[in-house]
């Protein structure tokens, strides 16, 4: 079915192309007859292609005799968006990858048995060794537009600070439903409902049901050897989202539900002071409460992906300076004891103050983080540097409770540079990321829980063009 989505696309996109050339031997006659008439082909000829390259090196170097992965692939896509008629536009998209070079990607590593962690979601997880047919059909929608009011029903992208892009591998995530969304002055609301989901890593678009365990579902707490693969009932996921701007400060709103299995409440407001000297004040907090619905997938406790009765809650805050092109902030993540943090990392990555790149807090309960990060704009903005580092409290990694994935308590450390080139190569953006995590547990690690997760440096080179 993927590779007839795939020659589908390719077909649609030659017939777009070739448009023109079949145009040029009715146009003299169709402009004869009418030459007032705007035909319905001249306006999807003035609609606009994208092409999109982008080519990623990765490696992950662990610590003694443990596995160190490296991989450098490359992609590419185009895609057609039309122009707005009466408000209405389609749009559809597709992309390619090809893998140059890797090592190790897909070996066990021989003294833990650990796959890769991070390589690997360049590509294909659901087959690890596919070399040669890695394209996928990404957006295909119908939308409608208006200085106040848009909606979008088919395959397209959508951004929350739960369930997005999650756009740091070679492809992002996207997602197929319905979504709305309504401006006016200072208040903006967005709601979606979505059935299906095509992760980073993946080259399948599958039912949300289908998509909880796609990447790896951690250790069950019930002490059970099953996973909830294959075994969530739900039909959807539902998200309502409510933003206020003011002229220093906004709040935003945000509510999940996966029909069946869980619901999620996030509010956060953010702003900055102003002092009337160079730096002003920045400041935010976060609030965030979870808890099953019914049976929390299934009733069987061992195939849910929530325990009945479950619940988390999560506080953030942060504190800072900013100037014209920098700012400073001291941030800081607490979560309840009373259950763990739970959202499909299949979904999105979660924006809380605290997060760095190459971790996330899911699936945690119990756990206290602060973080401090500087970023510094220059050369016209068009050069951004960001560097983080951050002290992550776990709970104790034989935990299986409030510790999912086994993750110990560690340091992590993390650089981004980015810049945007402009002129002749605008549209270009070359990004180096590098990620380092230092393990900080009281007594010696297992080493299935130390490979790629703590004692580590990942290291990124990504290239993007886009016009």
């Amino acid at each position: 079915m993927r590779k007839i989505q795939a020659k589908f696309a390719v077909l649609i996109l030659l017939f777009w192309c070739t448009t023109p050339i079949i145009a040029q031997h009715h146009e003299v006659e169709s402009e004869a007859i009418d030459p007032d008439k705007k035909l319905f082909g001249k306006v999807l000829k003035s609609g606009t292609f994208e092409f999109h390259l982008r080519t990623f090196f990765m490696g992950t170097v662990n610590q003694g005799a443990l596995t160190d992965y490296s991989t450098w692939g490359t992609g590419a896509g185009l895609g057609y968006f039309s122009p707005r008629w009466k408000g209405f536009g389609l749009g559809f998209s597709g992309f390619f990858v090809f893998r140059h070079y890797e090592n190790n990607v897909t070996s066990l590593d021989p003294i833990t048995g650990m796959p890769n962690r991070y390589e690997i979601l360049l590509y294909d997880v659901h087959h690890p060794d596919n070399h040669k047919d890695m394209d996928r059909l990404e957006e295909f929608y119908i939308s409608y537009e208006t200085p106040e009011v848009s909606a979008w029903l088919g395959r397209h992208h959508f951004e929350s600070p739960l369930l997005n892009a999650s756009d740091n591998r070679m492809r992002p995530n996207l997602f197929s439903g319905a979504s709305f969304s309504w401006n006016h002055e200072k208040l903006s609301l967005k709601s979606a409902w979505f059935t299906h989901v095509i992760s980073r890593g993946s080259l399948e678009w599958l039912p949300i049901k289908e998509s909880f365990g796609f990447y790896a579902t951690g250790r069950n707490p019930e002490g059970g050897e099953e996973s909830y693969k294959h075994h969530i009932h739900t039909n959807g996921v539902g998200v309502i989202g409510a933003e206020w701007n003011e002229h220093n400060w906004k709040a935003k709103s945000w509510t999940y539900l996966s029909e069946g299995v869980f619901a999620i409440s996030l509010l956060q407001a953010e702003g900055k002071y102003e002092t009337g000297s160079s730096a002003d004040l920045v400041w935010g907090v976060q609030g965030l409460y979870e808890s099953a619905i019914k049976d929390g997938g299934n009733s069987n406790p061992e195939y849910a992906y929530i325990l009945p009765g479950e619940t988390s809650a999560a506080v953030g805050l942060r504190g800072g300076l900013k100037w014209p092109h920098s700012q400073w902030t001291l941030n800081y993540l607490g979560i309840s004891n009373q259950g763990r943090f739970l959202f499909p990392r299949e979904w999105g990555r979660e924006q809380f103050f605290a997060s760095l790149p190459r971790e996330r807090f899911e699936g945690l309960g119990g756990v206290h983080a602060v973080m401090t990060q500087y970023e510094h704009e220059m050369f016209e903005d068009r050069f951004r540097l960001v560097i983080g580092a951050s002290h992550v409290k776990t709970p104790d990694i034989h935990n299986v409770e409030l510790n999912k994935y086994g993750i110990p308590s560690y340091l992590h450390f993390s650089g981004l540079a980015d810049y945007r080139f402009q002129g002749f190569f605008q549209g270009l953006d070359l990004q180096l990321l590098v990620a380092a995590k230092k393990e900080t547990f009281e007594r010696e690690i297992p080493l299935e829980y130390v490979i790629n997760r703590v004692d580590m440096v990942n290291f990124n080179l990504i290239l993007d063009y886009r016009f």
